[in-house]
């Protein structure tokens, strides 16, 4: 008997895995992050590195212990969302590689004993394309010196073939099978709960910094500003998707949009608000149920706003609004670079371990000099080639969106439309943790989705399956 079927039959063991997969334990590593975003303050970054540790040990315990690994989604997310605060923290984090090993039997260990038969889905093509486009990078101009530097590495790997392995991983051990619940809605409260934990942050943050706050009364500034909204533009849909069979979610996307308007983040001031319009549009027309109440408090909120409330709301944002318009010297120089990195090799651009930039932006230890806009970074990293890849991917990504038209589909496609605006003005997608390990598992989500929705004769009960354009 395999060492599986053995821990399958142990009642111990059972009735811990049932615990990890619900709801109520989900909150109780919400209460842990948040205990340890409250004990930083405004001090040393230490807390929060001490709660990533506890967070990644506990994901490790359930890797071993429980054979669904979703149940390891909520803790990584929490780790990502507290590592925000944490900038220029490489020499810290370093400190702690002798928890590697723990780690690595962890995964081992699940990987081995709940071993599951290789799924091949659709998306891989477009990875394997992609995959190629970062390998060769740089082909004909990079430096073996510059190739091979650990942080080059890295990211080629982990943009390029590691990528693709994560896609066959993900794509093999999450189940749209399960007895113990739906996976489009597991993974839209498990998004839903991650964009509620970066609202406490926010909250946080305004609470310990409220007399800083009173002398401005606008958004304050904050080095982590982007990578907050990023993680909330990917989480807010889905909010408003639950909000379809339980109403009272749609205050958890509210919530998280007010977030990211808070941030002062000129791209999540932006993309958010396209974001935000595309999830009432949407909510509106699939929402059927609810629509006249939706239609009543959008409407009269509107009103409201903009008579008694638009000149304050544009004196709050008015410093955001000028970094808007005003542009960014930074950003401006690397788009230049991009184009002239571009130029210098065509076809393959520079690679991403190509540092001539580092005059215009000087990066964090232990991360590339980026472009600061997806486009750029592709033509200046990968050349034609890169062009070529990136785009057959999002179009490969896009087909299979819309394979089948639901709401959960098009849940999926707001948020990665949320990534992809963001990307425009910060790296977004070429950060392999979280956000391409993120954009990989939303379309293997979206592809369970769609071979369950045409398994079930009906599916009425729980999410509008066909929406006629």
């Amino acid at each position: 008997m395999r060492l599986s079927d053995k821990m399958a039959e142990n009642k111990v063991i059972n009735a811990m895995r049932k615990f990890m997969m619900s709801k109520v334990f989900m909150l109780i590593l919400f209460a842990i992050g948040a205990v340890f975003i409250v004990l930083r303050g405004k001090g040393s970054i230490m807390p929060l590195v001490y709660g990533d540790v506890t967070l990644a040990m506990i994901m490790c315990f359930i890797l071993v212990i429980c054979d669904d690994i979703i149940a390891t989604l909520f803790p990584f997310m929490l780790i990502c969302s507290i590592s925000i605060k944490c900038y220029d923290s490489f020499n810290t984090f370093i400190k702690f590689v002798y928890l590697a090993p723990i780690v690595l039997f962890a995964l081992l260990f699940h990987f081995i004993v709940y071993r599951r038969k290789i799924q091949i889905g659709q998306t891989w093509k477009g990875l394997a394309a992609v995959a190629a486009a970062v390998t060769i990078g740089g082909l004909g101009k990079i430096t073996a010196a510059e190739y091979f530097k650990p942080t080059a590495l890295f990211y080629t790997f982990g943009l390029g073939i590691g990528m693709f392995l994560v896609y066959f991983i993900l794509n093999t051990y999450y189940r749209e099978d399960s007895t113990k619940y739906t996976l489009r809605f597991r993974f839209s409260f498990i998004m839903t709960l991650v964009g509620l934990f970066c609202v406490f942050i926010m909250i946080h943050h305004y609470v310990i910094y409220w007399d800083r706050f009173l002398l401005k009364l606008s958004p304050l500034n904050f080095q982590w500003r982007n990578n907050i909204s990023t993680i909330l533009m990917l989480t807010m849909p889905f909010g408003f998707f639950l909000s379809s069979r339980k109403y009272p979610y749609i205050f958890a996307g509210v919530a998280q949009y007010i977030a990211i308007l808070f941030t002062g983040s000129r791209g999540g001031a932006l993309g958010g608000t396209i974001e935000f319009g595309l999830c009432l549009i949407v909510l509106i027309y699939c929402d059927a149920k609810h629509r006249k109440r939706n239609l009543i408090i959008i409407a009269g909120t509107v009103s409201v706003a903009l008579t008694f409330f638009l000149e304050p709301i544009m004196k709050f944002f008015t410093p955001v609004l000028l970094r808007l318009v005003d542009g960014d010297d930074i950003r401006e120089g690397l788009i230049s670079r991009a184009v002239e990195d571009f130029k210098s090799n065509i076809l393959f651009g520079r690679g991403l371990g190509y540092n001539g930039n580092t005059d215009v932006h000087d990066p964090a230890k232990f991360a590339i000099c980026w472009y600061h806009s997806s486009p750029f970074q592709v033509i200046g990293s990968f050349g034609l080639f890169g062009v070529a890849a990136y785009t057959y991917q999002l179009y490969n990504r896009m087909k299979t969106i819309w394979l089948r038209i639901t709401q959960f589909n098009i849940t999926l496609f707001i948020s990665y439309a949320g990534l992809f605006l963001m990307s425009l003005v910060n790296p977004g997608e070429f950060c392999p943790v979280p956000y391409g390990m993120l954009a990989v598992l939303f379309f293997i989500i979206c592809e369970k989705n769609n071979i369950a929705a045409s398994e079930r004769s009906n599916m009425s009960n729980e999410e509008i399956i066909s929406i006629k354009l």
